[in-house]
């Protein structure tokens, strides 16, 4: 099995609640973690990105560490790293401010993972990949597609704070992929919507006439809700988070939930147990700060 992931490596710098900063590889590097100690060593996993060249040593010394993770699509360039600093206000509230994006992956940096099987795209900084290539990748591989909205709906003012910001072209993103990931306060800005349940399940359902067969809208220690088509009909379930008792910290949540979704169901087929696994998973990454402790998760490990 081929899994390629697509979006940003990142470095972290971590200001918790009344704790001392923290510092760790994030962005792309949360779900190419969580793939490669969820999968067994038959299952190649291809990150494709761009890599500034004062990270990218690092970076490949930290992937190399895993059997199953291929650095043959990470292309080093002469440029500055992008630096995310998550500076959280309370316990479960943070505020997020990033240095310069790396440029957009375009269509020629995809030919090396056309013949994958299952391909995640994580819009780590929402630019990471242009809405071009992904029409490209649609057109010419066989791959399901995953699609984690993330900061595609966040927008970048002058000092590096990210901010809500409703994309224009929401939908033709959604109209390329199968799988489409986003957490109730993205669902709520694209749908321009009231705050309440009612409108996340008419969204959800919106979202599967578009063309995805699974929509995911998670609603942190509330679980999440899943649409999916079933005999072309649309169904819907709330699934139950894990209960954690003492949350350390939730970057990487989502991260984690996509890749133990995505594995789970290509292995299994079955939506609702998968969703239920990726909450498990999501559970797991609550425990730790940053990506300090995702080697725990090996013993949920699909073979």
């Amino acid at each position: 099995m081929k899994i390629s992931v697509i979006g940003t490596f990142v470095r972290d710098i971590i200001y918790p609640w009344k704790s001392e900063p923290v510092k760790s590889i994030g962005g792309l590097f949360y779900t190419i973690s969580y793939l490669a100690n969820l999968a067994g060593k038959e299952t190649q996993i291809w990150p494709v990105c761009f890599v500034g060249e004062d990270f990218y040593d690092q970076l490949v010394h930290e992937l190399r560490k895993y059997e199953n993770v291929r650095t043959d699509c990470i292309k080093k360039l002469n440029l500055e790293n992008t630096t995310v600093k998550l500076s959280y206000t309370s316990q479960g509230e943070r505020e997020e401010a990033t240095t310069e994006p790396m440029p957009a992956l375009q269509a020629e940096n995809l030919d090396l993972i056309l013949d994958s099987d299952l391909t995640i795209v994580n819009l780590i900084t929402g630019t990471d990949l242009e809405l071009k290539a992904l029409k490209y990748l649609r057109l010419n591989s066989r791959a399901q597609i995953y699609l984690d909205l993330h900061s595609r709906t966040l927008g970048i003012d002058e000092n590096g704070k990210r901010y809500l910001k409703r994309p224009h072209d929401w939908a033709d993103w959604f109209r390329e992929v199968d799988i489409v990931q986003m957490n109730e306060n993205e669902a709520f800005l694209l749908s321009e919507s009231p705050r309440e349940s009612k409108s996340l399940v008419e969204f959800g359902k919106k979202v599967l006439d578009i063309n995805p067969s699974i929509c995911h809208i998670t609603l942190e220690e509330r679980g999440s809700y899943l649409f999916y088509l079933h005999n072309n009909q649309s169904k819907f379930l709330k699934i139950d988070a894990e209960s954690v008792d003492e949350v350390v910290d939730r970057i990487g949540c989502g991260d984690a939930f996509e890749a133990a979704f995505s594995l789970h169901y290509f292995k299994n087929g079955h939506v609702a147990n998968a969703a239920q696994f990726a909450h498990k998973i999501a559970a797991e990454n609550c425990r730790f700060y940053g990506s300090s402790g995702i080697e725990q998760v090996q013993r949920y490990r699909l073979n």
